[in-house]
């Protein structure tokens, strides 16, 4: 059986610069990795996949994959490296990055704010700063007209709930606090303002680009039909759907401010009530029991995507799936994902849902944040001594099913 994808799918990876260039000494998570204990191994972003100097040989491989997306970051701590001060070099760069893609006949989709902010902006308070969305807007307004004209695609921020959460709640991200909602909620809400005012500067400028942003989507199942471990659940999704995915948020953003709902989703977890947990307001969060865990931790099961592209369908949007993968050293184990998690993308389509693209996280194997580089996301391995690039198993299939737009079983 052939199921085939709507003319014009975007088939693409993603990537975010800190996680792939290599020498981003500018930003708080260079100084946060500084600091023992805070990244597995000990590992640091120094080097990365040196994907700053190699971006034509890795956009020769998507091509060489048939590709025909791609969704990467534009570095705000290189292009402004102190308030108000712009880098011209960087700028040349990161154009040079852009047409370089689109000499690959590969649609760009680019991200302003992908986790990783200045250190000055860092030191001034951050995204807990009253006036943080009006500092975020003079890199925006100088990387919309710099930049523009090769742009295919705009998302204003990435993951907002995650960047949040783990950076107020869990500790895992800078600043490292635990617990703080207060200072989630604050960050949540400038993230909200930087992306309506980005939105609205693009549009301006550039008003037939479709701009965007992606929402991480959790999936917390309660761990039994007890009452208690119901309102733990829904209480779970409250604060990691706060903003932007919430139902009633997420209505009004997207009828507002969003040409497209970008969506990232990996994972589920089960909740259940526990009152010796105040911090993780009374949860408890764990594994299904028998699901497959990934080298992230974290619990995979392709079927959850359709329900999580169907809660989209209310919106009448066309949806991009930002964000998907599995963290694993078996590409075995990703050959068998892959068609898994597409057939349930086609059936959502089937359902209603206007998906345009699907972006794999990642095209290689890059620095995963506080994991280092312990998880295994990409399509390419990268050689921690050499930086050779091999395009895995995984990655040959990949190609197969964008070229013929379509899955075949």
């Amino acid at each position: 059986m052939t199921r085939g994808f709507p003319k014009g799918f975007l088939w693409g990876t993603s990537s975010a610069a800190h996680q792939v260039e290599g020498d981003n000494r500018n930003c708080d998570w260079w100084e946060w990795e500084q600091q023992p204990g805070r990244i597995d191994g000990g590992d640091t972003s120094a080097v990365a996949c040196d994907h700053y100097h190699r971006y034509r040989e890795d956009f020769a491989l998507l091509r060489e994959l048939n590709q025909n997306a791609h969704r990467l970051s534009i570095e705000w701590s290189r292009i402004e490296p102190s308030e108000g001060e712009f880098d011209s070099r960087q700028l040349r760069h990161y154009r040079d990055v852009l047409g370089e893609l689109r000499e690959q006949r590969i649609t760009s989709m680019v991200t302003l704010h992908h986790f990783t902010s200045p250190l000055w902006f860092a030191r001034k308070g951050g995204w807990t700063a009253p006036d943080a969305p009006r500092a975020f807007m003079s890199f925006v307004h100088r990387v919309i007209d710099e930049l523009g004209d090769l742009v295919g695609m705009w998302c204003t921020i990435n993951e907002p709930s995650i960047y949040g959460a783990n950076g107020w709640i869990t500790g895992d991200f800078p600043p490292g606090r635990h617990g703080d909602l207060a200072g989630q909620y604050r960050v949540t809400g400038n993230l909200h303002r930087a992306h309506e005012l980005a939105y609205a500067a693009i549009k301006r400028r550039w008003p037939d680009a479709p701009v965007g942003l992606s929402h991480h989507k959790f999936l917390f199942i309660p761990a039994s039909r007890n009452p208690a471990d119901r309102l733990a659940a829904r209480a779970a999704q409250a604060v990691t759907d706060r903003w932007p995915v919430g139902p009633a948020q997420l209505g009004r953003i997207v009828d507002a401010t969003c040409d497209y709902i970008g969506v990232a989703h990996y994972w589920g977890q089960m909740c259940a009530f526990d009152p010796r947990r105040p911090r993780e307001q009374f949860v408890r969060r764990f594994n299904p029991p028998g699901a497959e865990v990934t080298e992230m931790g974290w619990a995979s099961d392709p079927r959850w995507m359709r329900g999580v592209l169907n809660e989209l369908r209310r919106y009448h949007k066309p949806v991009y799936i930002t964000e998907n993968g599995i963290a694993t050293a078996d590409d075995s184990r990703r050959e068998a994902y892959l068609p898994a998690i597409l057939a349930q993308v086609h059936s959502a389509i089937e359902d209603g849902v206007d998906v345009r693209g699907y972006f794999h996280w990642t095209n290689m194997d890059n620095f995963e944040w506080a994991k280092g580089y312990t998880a295994h996301f990409g399509l390419i391995a990268v050689d921690r001594k050499t930086l050779d690039r091999t395009v895995k198993p995984s990655g040959r299939l990949y190609a197969r099913i964008a070229t013929a737009n379509a899955l075949s079983s």
